[in-house]
């Protein structure tokens, strides 16, 4: 009788033991739910920002900046303004300067000089201020092939720079280069940029091979 009673004492002791070392099936059960959320954590996708869209509340570390008396903030190559809605993106505004752009920008030469292209937006670096300038649309520069020469002419005399620029039959244009300023333009400060005004056209000082030139520009 005592030999069965030592038995049985012993296989109780070790079953209870097994079921108290044992882990739980909640414990089991969690670690496997943490793991797969964890998994899927790095496939979330925020949402698109591009032109109207509305976001709840601005993006942090976002910079104010006014546009001829007009505020507007920007965050990573977007523009927002304050709608009833919220904060809606808009397209980039003339003039605005900002201190950096997004490296996805693209820069592009069109006539000689530099661009950068974010989304539909263009940027030109003004050395001056050390910032980026949203500026229109270059124009695209028509190549047209030089005709073969009939005869041999002696070479014409270097042209020289008029005093004035000529504006072209329907005045300056948005993205027009000139040598020089036309005559009797004043100089004006816009949000801290030195702009060149003739009338209702601005021109903006930039480079173009190693000296100075001025782009029409639309405020």
């Amino acid at each position: 009788m005592n030999k069965l009673n030592l038995v049985l004492g012993a296989g109780a002791f070790i079953a209870l033991a097994a079921f108290a070392f044992s882990p739980s099936a909640d414990a089991r059960g969690y670690e496997r739910g943490d793991n797969h959320r964890h998994h899927h954590r790095g496939h979330y996708r925020g949402p698109r920002v591009s032109i109207g869209f509305i976001a709840a509340t601005l993006p942090r570390e976002h910079v104010r900046v006014a546009v001829g008396g007009r505020p507007y903030y920007y965050h990573g190559g977007h523009f927002y303004r304050h709608s009833p809605r919220g904060y809606v993106v808009v397209s980039a505004p003339l003039g605005a300067s900002v201190v950096t752009l997004p490296a996805s920008a693209v820069p592009v030469q069109v006539g000689g000089l530099t661009y950068y292209q974010y989304a539909d937006s263009y940027y030109q670096w003004i050395p001056a201020n050390r910032s980026y300038v949203v500026v229109a649309p270059p124009a695209p520069v028509a190549v047209v092939p030089a005709p073969a020469p009939v005869v041999t002419v002696p070479a014409p005399a270097p042209a020289t720079i008029p005093t004035t620029p000529n504006p072209g039959p329907n005045g300056f244009q948005p993205g027009q280069v000139v040598e020089t300023l036309p005559t009797g333009y004043t100089a004006e400060m816009i949000n801290g940029i030195q702009y060149y005004r003739y009338g209702g056209n601005y021109f903006m000082p930039t480079q173009r091979d190693g000296r100075e030139v001025y782009v029409v520009v639309k405020l």
